[in-house]
């Protein structure tokens, strides 16, 4: 197996999201416009409902699923969504899939120039040829457009690009998918969170087009190109947009939100330039099945679709190659505000600490860039600050995943925890919790030394970890004592597992040469069972762990 880095796991996943899943959406839109004649409203509402249905079963139940639904950006992206899968149908009813999405390009440049004034990205050399010459190569097929209807066609190239781009950064923003992606205890979240965004604007979207066509209804002559009931009906029209939707766009949306959260959103739209090689095979191998013309592509449309691939190419090759300044993206010099600095200064300080000055993991924690760390360290004239936005996402995943968190093991600590135990009875009914505490582990340290303690407090946290990974909390509260909160569990379903964490734990741990042995004991309880009070539940487990600790 391939040993990627994220980074590299990210570009991956950008580049099958273009050339397998986009460049198939983009024949099979056309198909469904051109030969099935679909009305693209209702086509893209049922291929995102589907989509959303497929995402929320895999998804199932878990935690986000109500903040994703209260979030300004799934409503957002959704919407962009929706508009920008239906000026491509209408683009596509025009034009060949491939010239549509060679037009389509523009939006790397827009990216180009989002990134810069937005959010601050300093565009390297390679990134600045290689959008020069994709912008060429959109000039070129846009000269080439043979129709009688070339303003329309490049309105809807153009809006097509903005609405891409929108759509893109949104996906790269989108907050609680943020939270999902840190999530590792949930590796499910991220569907959850995007069946949601699918589901919510694309019914919505359905009940007002139901509307429309229950007014064209009462219109002595419809009004051409909107829906009307009969279309709702329409064999093609359901079925393709539900293969549609459980095939392409739901595999297509993961990949995008992944990508786009890990190599920014310019990079990925970037990649999308590489479309036009995966929509030219596609719609040739398809041909055959799909009865599409793909005659109708010049050699002027080739021509611009290589500049416009080579581009691509270009900055995708050579982003690792160009040695950029990043520390305008997150750091500014700061002559008046103090407290800023001091914020700043004091959350890297803190972090340090708490990794016992591991950088890396420092970084990881809190989605920096390691130069940046090192530009604060050795800040002599202590006047480097975050910039605004920069410290509230900073301070916010210091607070989450540091000063929430236990550093040897990772797990919550007995802050953390207690957050998160209060939030869970405010979402479910039934809670259960078990208090363990060690057997045996006193010895460990005195005959092995800390160290090998160390290695078997984190070697007990992962555990735990991997016999509950959701519907669960796990914590280490200090010392070696662990909790373990059991979400949505009654009392009896609880002690059902005590076995088998008893087992889990007793399993021999290898250090060193040396075969090490602790057990444990445990005490439950549950709520509202033995107790209404949150307060007294962790009390309550921790009397009855002591009872089972004295009966040994």
């Amino acid at each position: 197996m391939f040993n990627l880095t994220l980074q590299q796991k990210g570009w991956l996943q950008a580049f099958i999201a273009i050339l397998v899943f986009l460049g198939i959406n983009q024949v099979m839109g056309r198909f469904a416009s051109s030969v099935l004649e679909v009305h693209p409203i209702i086509y893209s509402c049922v291929a995102f409902n589907s989509c959303a249905l497929v995402l929320i079963l895999n998804g199932g139940r878990g935690s986000l699923a109500k903040e994703t639904m209260r979030s300004i950006d799934t409503w957002l992206y959704g919407i962009v969504l929706m508009f920008s899968y239906i000026i491509g149908m209408l683009l596509f009813s025009y034009i060949s899939a491939t010239q549509g999405t060679l037009l389509q390009k523009v939006s790397v440049l827009l990216g180009l120039i989002a990134s810069w004034i937005f959010f601050a990205r300093k565009p390297d050399i390679f990134q600045v040829i290689g959008t020069a010459i994709i912008t060429v190569g959109v000039i070129i097929v846009s000269i080439g457009v043979e129709s009688e209807n070339k303003g329309i066609i490049y309105l809807l190239a153009l809006l097509y690009g903005i609405f891409q781009l929108v759509r893109i950064f949104t996906a790269e923003l989108h907050r609680p998918h943020a939270k999902a992606a840190k999530s590792k205890n949930d590796p499910k979240a991220k569907s959850r969170v995007i069946g949601f965004v699918m589901f919510i604007v694309s019914t919505m979207f359905l009940l007002l087009t139901f509307m429309i066509a229950l007014a064209q209804e009462l219109q002595a002559t419809p009004i051409k190109n909107l829906p009307t009931l009969s279309d709702f009906s329409h064999p093609g029209t359901i079925f393709a947009g539900f293969i549609t939707g459980i095939l392409i766009v739901a595999p297509s949306r993961l990949l995008e939100f992944s990508s786009t959260n890990i190599i920014k959103a310019e990079n990925f739209t970037t990649v999308t330039a590489l479309s036009f090689i995966a929509t030219v095979f596609w719609e040739n191998i398809s041909a055959p099945f799909t009865g599409i013309d793909v005659t109708d592509i010049s050699n002027l449309d080739l021509f611009a679709g290589g500049l416009i691939t080579a581009g691509g190419l270009l900055i995708a090759l050579t982003r690792k190659l160009a040695k950029k300044d990043i520390t305008a993206e997150y750091l500014q010099i700061e002559t008046q505000n103090f407290e800023h600095i001091d914020d700043t200064r004091n959350i890297i300080a803190n972090s340090l600490e708490h990794f016992k000055h591991d950088i890396k993991k420092v970084s990881t924690a809190l989605d920096i860039p390691t130069d940046i760390i090192k530009s604060i360290i050795n800040d002599k004239n202590k006047n480097l600050s975050f910039k605004e936005y920069t410290l509230k996402k900073v301070s916010r995943n210091y607070r989450i995943n540091i000063a929430q968190k236990d550093s040897l093991t990772g797990l919550l600590n007995r802050s953390g925890f207690l957050t998160k135990l209060r939030a869970a009875a405010n979402e479910e009914d039934t809670l259960s919790l078990m208090y363990l505490d060690l057997n045996k582990f006193k010895p460990v340290n005195d005959t092995y030394g800390h160290k090998a303690g160390d290695f078997v407090l984190e070697l007990i946290g992962k555990r735990l970890k991997e016999l509950f990974p959701n519907k669960s909390l796990v914590t280490r509260l200090g010392g070696d004592e662990f909790c373990i909160l059991l979400i949505g569990y009654d009392k009896k379903q609880a002690a059902s597992k005590l076995d088998i964490v008893n087992n889990k734990i007793e399993e021999p741990i290898s250090y060193q040469d040396n075969i090490i042995s602790v057990g444990t004991s445990i005490g439950l309880a549950s709520f509202p069972e033995d107790t209404n009070s949150l307060e007294d539940l962790l009390s309550l487990a921790d009397k009855s762990m002591y009872i089972k600790k004295d009966e040994r």
